[in-house]
């Protein structure tokens, strides 16, 4: 099985990240690709995805889709279990296109008819954090399968492994050791994200994760297993908490009779990810949050600085003419720790904009 993901691995970030070019006719290809190849790849995609991705204000994000969908490449469907109110398939041509253009198979039905908005803050949270790893992980994760990848390989649908876990996404790991130091059977980490807390609910009839647990130690204690750890991602510190201590609970239990090796990995190799909680939960259920402001500030904060520090160093320019611009920008909250160096040094303090005597 791990000979059907090592085509993942090879993608590395390839499309995912687009190659940055000063021709702005390359620049729209190799956003449009970057769109396809998501949407793709997990079966659709929103707007909110790519303006994380791609670091871009929601207008360009906008005008980006418009062209795509008046350009047949992608189709939108209306959906208010998407904070953008849409998502976004690939047509027939966006299909061929991108097949064409990556040389891959995409097995991706163009009727959305069928799209389950119940999940879909759970599937787009996936996409957000799997994007997150590749970007901003410092090189431990360099490529990703998603679970309509793994559903297509049989897991958790068809064949030998129909009883495995599809789980929601697999990163691949540079980090070859476990954490007691031993090397890792599988560089695979799999992530898994919880929307809800119906699958700690235990009943007569069934204890969902129970059985889950199951599968992860299935996968954990083979060496040729899928994955070597199991990332548990949610908006809520609290999901996590109590996903944790129901997996303990059965632990503590072991109705399952565990071995004390298999015991020692659920230990060892669960990981409960509580950092990338406010992320997440700002993302998508906060309706105050606006992601431009939290992605691009830093862009916006260093073109204000570079702005001004031309203003400041022209000599023509009066000290009211500086004081108006620093003024400006410090209104919007583009002004961080000027430099002002070059100002002090001609006689200004611009740090008191009231005060208009020279020092």
């Amino acid at each position: 099985m791990h000979d059907e993901l090592e085509k993942y691995k090879q993608l590395n970030t390839k499309y995912l990240i687009p190659v940055k070019h000063t021709n702005p006719a390359k620049i729209g290809e190799v956003r449009r690709l970057c769109v396809l190849y998501v949407i793709g790849r997990f079966g659709f995609s929103a707007k909110v995805i790519f303006e994380y991705l791609l670091q871009l204000p929601r207008e360009a994000i906008n005008k980006l889709f418009r062209r795509l969908v008046s350009e047949g490449f992608i189709n939108e469907r209306k959906s208010f279990g998407s904070k953008d109110g849409s998502v976004y398939y690939l047509s027939s041509k966006g299909k061929r296109f991108l097949s064409y253009e990556t040389d891959m198979t995409y097995n991706q039905k163009t009727d959305t008819s069928s799209h389950n908005s119940k999940t879909e803050i759970h599937d787009v949270s996936v996409q957000i954090t799997v994007i997150d790893r590749m970007l901003n992980s410092k090189g431990q994760y360099a490529a990703f399968v998603t679970e309509k990848e793994l559903r297509e390989l049989g897991y958790g649908s068809f064949g030998e492994l129909k009883q495995e876990r599809a789980v929601d996404a697999l990163l691949y790991s540079s980090d070859t050791l476990n954490q007691n130091g031993s090397s890792q059977s599988t560089p695979w980490h799999c992530l898994e994200m919880e929307t809800a807390n119906s699958k700690n609910m235990k009943s007569a009839a069934q204890d969902l994760r129970s059985v889950i647990l199951k599968k992860y130690v299935n996968q954990l204690s083979d060496p040729n297993g899928l994955y070597s750890r199991v990332l548990f991602y949610s908006h809520r510190e609290r999901f996590l908490r109590q996903i944790k201590k129901r997996i303990d609970g059965i632990i503590s239990e072991n109705k399952d009779n565990y071995t004390s090796n298999e015991i020692a990995l659920v230990q060892s190799e669960l990981k409960y990810i509580n950092s990338f909680c406010p992320t997440l939960y700002n993302i998508f259920w906060n309706p105050n949050f606006k992601l431009e402001k939290s992605t691009h500030h830093s862009v916006e904060l260093a073109l204000a600085n570079n702005l001004l520090t031309q203003i400041n160093k022209n000599k023509t320019h009066s000290r009211d003419y500086r004081i108006g611009y620093r003024k400006a920008f410090e209104d919007l909250s583009l002004v961080g720790d000027i430099d002002k160096s070059h100002d002090e040094r001609q006689g200004y303090n611009l740090g008191n904009l009231n005060e208009k005597k020279p020092l």
